[in-house]
């Protein structure tokens, strides 16, 4: 009788608990789903919702139109019914990016008059490629109060970097223009775009670090491929530095010449720039582009290593070496 109890009392423990595993994975599915985007691309699509069209039909759209993943079609619709957004879902013209979530996309079909401009800033570029791209979104919808001149000015104006709390060394907002997917409003000045960009860069990333630490994640943005050899590098430089090492960062050399495609000669190595760290000790003055959380992070946490050279192949592996001889060797297996 005693036995029988038991194990009834331990089927009943099984199933609890099995319940409560299946209710953990449900939940950890669902809140992925809603905040991973849906594809790497900014590509926008025209989704047209018709009056008193139904959810079922929106989804199926967004599905056929590749905005939403198929397999998240069902979290699509569980998020507007726990959150009661189906009424607040305006007919109308939307250009969705493929890139937005489920949580950034419902936020958009709820706009349809004053429907905001998505504009992703990508990893890795410079001030004057995301003042260029944010000109040609904001001219597509006709917007006459953002200037790419004065945003590029609004880079460099002491009085204005003054009042947004970086640190006191940083005179150049290279570096903390950070890449994000960014919802600005059709109307939107150069002020008010930069404020905003500004504004995210201190919520996702603070104000902690210090100015070298951003210049170093900059050049690991550029030189880094990935999230195991960022890090990699991240120690490398500053192993480099501390030993009074020249840098040689091909992609400080790049960055005066605004061509990150242009093939560097030796003429580009003897130059003056005091962004040619083959001849310049440290550190170039500003970073050389606007680095995304990952690289920042490789530099606040590099991975310790004994490595003093790395190149990538054509194919993007890494490949390391402590010694110029190593390093000579591998440019010349797999870069020749």
């Amino acid at each position: 009788m005693l036995k029988g109890l038991r194990s009834i009392i331990n089927i009943f423990l099984l199933a609890i608990i099995t319940v409560g595993i299946a209710t953990f994975i449900i939940k950890k599915n669902y809140s992925d789903a809603i905040i991973s985007p849906n594809s790497d691309s900014s590509e926008k699509v025209e989704l047209e919702i018709s009056q008193g069209e139904s959810i079922d039909s929106i989804i199926q759209e967004l599905v056929d139109k590749n905005l939403i993943q198929e397999k998240w079609a069902n979290y699509f619709k569980l998020y507007v019914r726990l959150n009661d957004l189906a009424p607040n879902i305006q007919s109308g013209k939307y250009q969705i990016p493929k890139n937005l979530n489920i949580q950034e996309i419902v936020e958009t079909i709820q706009h349809a008059k004053d429907q905001d401009v998505w504009i992703t800033i990508p990893e890795g570029i410079r001030k004057d490629e995301i003042a260029k791209r944010l000109s040609t979104e904001f001219n597509k919808v006709n917007n006459t109060n953002f200037s790419e001149t004065d945003f590029l000015k609004l880079t460099e104006d002491q009085t204005y970097i003054l009042t947004i709390g970086l640190p006191n060394e940083v005179k150049d907002l290279e570096g903390y223009l950070f890449p994000d997917k960014y919802a600005f409003s059709k109307d939107a000045t150069t002020q008010s775009v930069m404020d905003i960009i500004i504004n995210n860069f201190k919520t996702k990333v603070g104000v902690q670090d210090t100015y070298k630490t951003i210049i170093i994640a900059s050049m690991v943005e550029r030189e880094g491929y990935t999230s195991e050899d960022r890090p990699m590098i991240a120690d490398i430089i500053e192993r480099r530095l501390t030993q009074g090492w020249l840098l040689q960062i091909d992609a400080s050399l790049l960055y005066p010449l605004k061509d990150w495609k242009h093939e560097i000669t030796q003429q580009d190595k003897l130059s003056d720039s005091p962004y040619n760290l083959y001849k310049k000790a440290g550190l170039p003055p500003t970073p050389i582009c606007n680095p995304g959380l990952q690289s920042i992070n490789a530099v606040r946490s590099p991975k310790s290593n004994d490595y003093y050279y790395y190149i990538h192949d054509k194919d993007g592996n890494v490949h390391y070496a402590k010694t110029l001889e190593e390093h000579n060797n591998n440019v010349n297996t797999y870069l020749r």
